[in-house]
């Protein structure tokens, strides 16, 4: 009986450990432009409105038991963009991802750098 235990509690063990390598995240990145040049911003009369920053985060608790939606590249663009009125698009995006373990959870988050560029509103 104590070897039966021993071997379910270490296979429960091992199973743990690999579920809490697992990356929860929705990578990818989801600018819908790569590139402007100078003379189309001045031709359209657009302004660079500053740098601006978005985040995508999850927790989990017990370190592996998602809350909430996943962390999502795409949610930090959009967070970034709505961070200044009238932005249009974004330049020099820099994409990272983050984890904080904490005591009893962890929190993951993409976050975005970027220069937002739009209408002065």
């Amino acid at each position: 009986m104590n070897l039966r235990h021993l071997a379910l509690s270490s296979a429960l063990l091992v199973s743990l450990l690999l579920l809490t390598g697992c990356n929860l995240a929705n990578h990818g990145s989801f600018v819908t432009q790569t590139f402007v040049g100078s003379n189309e911003i001045e031709e359209q009369g657009l302004t660079n409105l500053g740098p601006v920053e978005g985040k995508s985060c999850q927790t989990a608790a017990l370190y592996f038991i998602p809350q909430g939606d996943s962390t999502s590249t795409n949610a930090a663009i959009a967070d970034a963009k709505r961070q200044r009125e009238g932005t249009l698009f974004l330049t020099d995006v820099s994409i990272d991802d983050k984890l904080w373990l904490e005591f009893g959870y962890s929190v993951q988050c993409i976050l975005v750098s970027a220069t937002a560029y739009g209408v002065e509103p």
